[in-house]
């Protein structure tokens, strides 16, 4: 995990977490395992059937199975980095390491609610939610939060990440209303 903030950026965070909720990553990691294990004795079947005819292209297509599997290995080796800065807060997504997508923009403006996940919420403060994203470890962490984003052409957007301190300053300083029972 990765931390931090500039001295000379007051209002700048920076923060790394690695996706480690088990619902979200065994079913990854399964599909991916089954459809290698398909493909590979798929080849080897056909080895003996069809390509006994040009054996000469049995390692290439065993070559292109591992680079399938490499290929989507990947995508089960999941970082999640937020950071605020110039009041928005922007979380994308890093694949194995290498591969980085913006998923969520969202200006701490709108923003009309922040707290820990564990707090006691009713299913009616949760109405009208037309989008949910989840950019933490995991649930049990006790420091994920949630946000509640009223978007500009409406609907309300729930955001699940992990808050640090130095987080949590910056965003009480441009949004100190939303903050729920603290």
């Amino acid at each position: 995990m990765k931390s931090g903030g500039n001295e000379f950026l007051p209002n700048y965070v920076e923060y790394l977490v690695p996706l480690t909720e088990p619902k979200k990553l065994l079913p990854k990691k399964l599909g991916i395992i089954a459809l290698a294990a398909v493909l590979f004795l798929a080849v080897f079947i056909s080895s003996f059937t069809v390509l006994k005819v040009v054996p000469a292209i049995v390692p290439f297509l065993l070559f292109g199975v591992c680079a399938v599997v490499w290929y989507l290995w990947r995508f089960v080796s999941v970082e999640y980095e937020y950071t605020v800065l110039q009041g928005e807060m922007t979380f994308d997504v890093i694949y194995g390491r290498r591969q980085r997508k913006t998923l969520y923009t969202a200006k701490l403006n709108r923003v009309t609610e922040l707290a820990p996940v564990g707090e006691k919420r009713s299913a009616a403060d949760f109405q009208g939610i037309t989008r949910e994203y989840f950019f933490a470890g995991a649930f049990s962490r006790p420091d994920t939060w949630y946000a509640v984003v009223e978007e500009e052409k409406g609907g309300r957007t729930l955001v699940f990440f992990e808050m640090t301190e130095k987080t949590e300053k910056v965003l009480r300083f441009y949004q100190p209303r939303a903050f729920l029972n603290r």
